[in-house]
This record gives C-alpha cells, sequence and structure tokens, in this order.
C-alpha cells in the first residue's frame, strides 16, 4: 500500500488530497493521512487519459504501428488506456482472428481492451462490437441483418456505402475527397442505425454539429476527434489530411470548436491510424488516415489553456465518459479505480513536432501545433514516464471484458 499527495482533480474541480492504492487501485481519498510515507506528486494531477479509438496494426501491417510503438505514443500524450478497432488485414470477426490478435501483441505500456468487428459470432472478451456501414480494410461490412449483438458498445463508422458509392469521382485533393464522402452520407449512416433499435449505440467520429446533435438527439453516444475540429479540407496538408470521414470546411470545423463544450459531445477520440509517409504522398494512392494517439490529450488541454474547452468538459471527453462507455474501471480518483494519473503545468505548452513523437510512422497533421504534455505518468500506481522519458517497462494489461 503507498499514498501519493497533490492538487487531484476530483468532482469536478483540482482539490488538495491524499489517495490511497492497494494493488494498483485506489483505496480511499483522505484530506489527511499520517503513518504512511507519501509521494508528492507536482502540478495538476488528471485521471489518466482513455483513447476509445485507436488502429495499432497489429497484426499484418505493423510496418506502420505495433502494439508498443502505439502504446508508448499514447503514454507520452497522457493516455493509459486504449481500445483497439478490428480491422486489421485480417479482420477480427471470429474466436480464432481474436485470439490471433492478442497473442500477437508482444507488450504493450498502456492498458488496452479489443473489440471485435460485429458479425454472427459473439466474442466475450471483446471491450465492445464495430460497425462499418462503409466497407473498411479488405472489404469490411457489417451484415447488420445477421450479426449476435451484445450488452456493451457498439460503435459505429458513420458513412452508409450507398451514398459513398453514389457520390464516387477522382480523389486528387481534400476537397475532392470531402466531395467524394460527404456530410449525407454521415447522416444516412446514423439514420439507418437507428432503425436497428441497437443498445449502446456510440457513433464515431463525427464532423460537424449537424451530425453530431443529430446523433444525440437519437439516444446515441458521440464522438469527435481533435483531427476534425482542428483541421480543415482547405489547410494545405495534402494527403497528409486524408481521412474517413473527410476534414470538412473550414466554416464547418470552426462551428465544432466553437461547440466542443456542447452536452450533445460525449467523448474525443484520436482514430489513431497511421500509415507511412511513404503511403501517404501521392494523394490519389494514399490510404486514409492518421496518426493522433500522442496528441490527442495534449491538443485539447492546450484548448483549455485558451479558454475554448472548460477542464470539467476536457476531463470529461478525455478520461471519464469513454471509461465508462467501454465499462472499466479507469477515468476517476475515487475509491475503487484504477490508479491512472497524469500531472502537468496546465499552463506549459510544447510546439508539437512529428519528429519528435513516438508513433513508428514518424509524422503529426498538427505540426507546429501547441500542446500541453504531461510530466509524469502513473499507471495503476506505477510511475511509468517522468519528463519525457520511460522509467518502467511496459507493464499495460488486457482488459479482458468477460471479467468485467
Amino acid at each position: 500500500m503507498e499514498a501519493f499527495h497533490g492538487f487531484f482533480y476530483i468532482n469536478g474541480e483540482f482539490r488538495d488530497k491524499y489517495v490511497v492504492v492497494e494493488n494498483g487501485k485506489i483505496k480511499e481519498v483522505r484530506d489527511e493521512l499520517s503513518g504512511m510515507n507519501v509521494k508528492n506528486i507536482p502540478g495538476y494531477i488528471l485521471p489518466g487519459g482513455v483513447d476509445m479509438h485507436v488502429h495499432f496494426r497489429d497484426p499484418g501491417e505493423t510496418h506502420k504501428e505495433d502494439f508498443g510503438t502505439g502504446s508508448l505514443s499514447a503514454v507520452h500524450g497522457g493516455t493509459t488506456t486504449v481500445c483497439d478497432m478490428p480491422n486489421n488485414r485480417t479482420p477480427i470477426t471470429d474466436r480464432d482472428a481474436f485470439n490471433s490478435k492478442l497473442a500477437s501483441i508482444r507488450r504493450s505500456y498502456a492498458d488496452f481492451g479489443l473489440y471485435q468487428a460485429a458479425s454472427e459470432v459473439s466474442i466475450p472478451e471483446a471491450i465492445g462490437q464495430k460497425i462499418f456501414l462503409g466497407k473498411s480494410t479488405g472489404g469490411l461490412l457489417t451484415d447488420l441483418e445477421n450479426s449476435e449483438w451484445q450488452n456493451k458498445v457498439k460503435v459505429v463508422h458513420a458513412e452508409l456505402q450507398e451514398c459513398i458509392d453514389r457520390n464516387k469521382r477522382e480523389n486528387e485533393n481534400l476537397v475532392s475527397h470531402d466531395m467524394s464522402r460527404p456530410l449525407e452520407c454521415e447522416l444516412e449512416a446514423i439514420e439507418l442505425i437507428f432503425k436497428y433499435k441497437l443498445s449502446d449505440v456510440h457513433v464515431a467520429h463525427l464532423t460537424s454539429v449537424r451530425s453530431l446533435e443529430f446523433a444525440k438527439s437519437l439516444g446515441f453516444k458521440t464522438e469527435l476527434t481533435p483531427h476534425h475540429l482542428l483541421l480543415n479540407n482547405s489547410i494545405g496538408i495534402g494527403s497528409f489530411g486524408k481521412v474517413n470521414p473527410p476534414l470538412r470546411k473550414k466554416s464547418v470545423q470552426e462551428e465544432m470548436l466553437a461547440n466542443v463544450n456542447s452536452q450533445a459531445l460525449d467523448v474525443i477520440a484520436s482514430d489513431h491510424a497511421p500509415h507511412t509517409i511513404q503511403e501517404k504522398e501521392v494523394f490519389k494512392d494514399s490510404p486514409s488516415g492518421l496518426p493522433g494517439a500522442e496528441t490527442r490529450v495534449p491538443l485539447v488541454l492546450a484548448l483549455h489553456k485558451k479558454g475554448l474547452i472548460s477542464v470539467q468538459k476536457a476531463v470529461s471527453t478525455l478520461m471519464q465518459k469513454p471509461a465508462e462507455i467501454c465499462k472499466m474501471n479507469k477515468g476517476y480518483i475515487a475509491a475503487g479505480y484504477d490508479a491512472d494519473f497524469i500531472s502537468m503545468d496546465l499552463k506549459n505548452t510544447t510546439e508539437i513536432r512529428g519528429d519528435e513523437l513516438h508513433s513508428k510512422c514518424g509524422w503529426t497533421p498538427f505540426e507546429k501545433f501547441e500542446g500541453v504534455f504531461p510530466d509524469l505518468v502513473y499507471l495503476r500506481g506505477e510511475l511509468i514516464l517522468q519528463e519525457g522519458e520511460i522509467v518502467a517497462s511496459p507493464s499495460g494489461v488486457f482488459l479482458n471484458a468477460k471479467e468485467q
């Protein structure tokens, strides 16, 4: 048993508290403490980040990323828990594929859950089910009529394939890519999934206030990404901004940013989907996707410094809500939760540089943006990152949903 002292984010504000940890979990939070050795944590202490939407490429495309480098990147950005998507080269649609993927993960610096692609097979260990309404890697497309549904989160990639087919055109730049997958495809997909009356639906990477509010009005949980909040199709980064769903025009992006405190927004996730620089060089041949696990928390905390998002909303979208939606004991500094902490000076920003980040892909669409990075990161009470350096062996564990 050990104890920590500092300004912890508890019940909506920073409080001078002592936090007692036993076997990696918070045992109690106290105003005073005696008879124990206490470790003082400087700065402002938040729960560890929970990113419920990453693509770490294990197995099959580890030249782009693997769990070791992806989780290393996440931890440097203050994220201690990740949930990895199932659209691998071999889609995670059955138990053999799931077990093979889990066995391929040699090391992780962050705790992790794994999704399955929704199918006629139900995998209890999966953290949730992913629904693809538009074709993904290897032509993966969800059969809504014949899938077996579980009582857990169902994350929807909301772009309807029929709409994408109607709008197909030559992709030469970010504007034409946006036109080839317009907002209507997103809205039609949200409308379709509502007709199936599924429980625990979470709509991923929404791209406009209109689609955000529409999804929320139907009772769905909602997600935005930093790239849809901060980038647009005129930003001038070419194929390095090519992503599905696409970056929208500047007015749509700016309206999203102006509404980031909206009650309609539940989660800010990275949709970390890295490709190599070489793969991204030619626009029409470039795969869609961009890295973001390391910059997700720092970018949002920089928005807080600028007065654009409240600390309450930042913590809710980055830590609390994703943990709640995925039904894990993360995201809060309270008794019974995992002792995952990050501390930083909330006024200290750093200029983001792709060649200084830790993803294997070696680039970022947020070059020269400002971010607030953590000084210290604790995973289940163990210090794993200090002043930008890893100080512990990778100790991330698989979060088996069957045991939660």
